[in-house]
C-alpha cells in the first residue's frame, strides 16, 4: 500500500503532507508517483525522507521530480546504492509508516479549500510506477489512496480581558462593583465580557462576585484570578464567554 495522508494548513503556511507506506517483509526501496491539481495554490514543493525511518537510514539514492506546470511529483529511493554493496533494507512495521513527506507553502489569501494528492502510475519522465521492492524484485502497488491538504483560514484570536474589570475600562476599582450590582440587581447593562465579571473563577457572574472584589479592596482578600492583573484569555473552561474584549 502507498497513501497520502491529509494535513491542515492556513493560507500563507507551510504544510507537510506524510507519504505513507506498508508492506510485508523487508524492502530495498520504492517509488512513487501522484498528481495534483494543476493551478492549485501551493507554491516550493520538494520531496524529503527526513524524519522518517528510510532518512534515519540514509537512503544512497534519493531523487525527485517535482513539476507544477503538470501537477506531478515522483520520487524514488533506494536504500543501497553504491559500493561496498552492504543489503541494507527497511523492514515492515506491521502497520502503515511514512516514507516520505510532501513539503511546501499554502498561497497567502486563498480561500478554504481541499488539495487533493492522488498516486497514479506513470508520471514523470521517464515514467515512474509506484512500487516496492523486494531484494532485486519490483512488485507494483495496486492499493493507491489518496491523501489530501486542508486549506482552512485560522481561527480568530479569543478576546482578552482582565478578570474583576467588569466595566471594561483596564482598571479594576470599586466601580466594576458598583457595574456589577448595578446589571445584577437594577436591570442594567450586561457586560460585554461576561467572563471578566466572573471575579472569583467560579462559572458563574453573580453577587459573590462583588463581594469578592470588595473583600480584595478592603479586607485584604486574594485578588482575582487571572487574567489578572494584566490582559489575557480564560483558561477557564465554562459556559460564560466574551462577546468583546479589550
Amino acid at each position: 500500500m502507498i497513501r497520502l495522508g491529509v494535513t491542515e494548513a492556513n493560507p500563507g503556511e507551510s504544510f507537510s503532507l506524510p507519504v505513507e507506506g506498508d508492506w510485508d517483509g523487508l524492502i530495498a526501496g520504492y517509488s512513487f508517483s501522484m498528481s495534483f491539481p494543476v493551478g492549485a495554490p501551493i507554491n516550493n514543493l520538494v520531496v524529503d525522507v527526513y524524519g522518517t525511518l528510510v532518512g534515519s537510514i540514509e537512503a544512497e539514492y534519493v531523487q525527485e521530480q517535482v513539476n507544477p506546470e503538470l501537477g506531478t511529483i515522483v520520487c524514488g529511493v533506494l536504500f543501497d546504492f553504491l559500493p561496498p554493496f552492504e543489503g541494507q533494507t527497511l523492514p515492515s512495521l506491521g502497520y502503515p509508516q511514512e516514507i516520505a513527506f510532501i513539503l511546501g507553502e499554502v498561497d497567502a489569501g486563498v480561500e478554504e479549500q481541499d488539495i487533493i494528492f492522488t498516486p497514479e502510475d506513470g508520471f514523470g519522465d521517464p515514467p515512474i510506477m509506484n512500487i516496492l521492492v523486494f531484494g532485486t524484485i519490483s512488485v507494483p502497488v495496486t492499493d493507491l489512496q489518496p491523501g489530501w491538504i486542508e486549506v482552512r483560514d485560522p481561527p480568530p484570536p479569543e478576546p482578552v480581558f482582565i478578570r474583576g474589570d467588569v466595566n471594561m475600562d483596564t482598571n479594576v476599582d470599586i466601580a466594576d462593583v458598583i457595574y456589577h450590582l448595578d446589571y445584577t440587581f437594577l436591570g442594567g447593562p450586561l457586560p460585554i465580557c461576561m467572563d471578566a465579571g466572573d471575579a472569583n473563577d467560579d462559572g458563574i457572574t453573580d453577587i459573590s462576585d462583588a463581594i469578592f472584589l470588595l473583600y480584595y479592596f478592603f479586607l485584604g482578600g486574594p485578588g482575582p484570578w487571572v487574567p489578572f492583573p494584566n490582559p489575557g484569555i480564560d483558561w477557564t473552561d465554562d459556559t460564560l464567554g466574551c462577546e468583546q474584549g479589550l
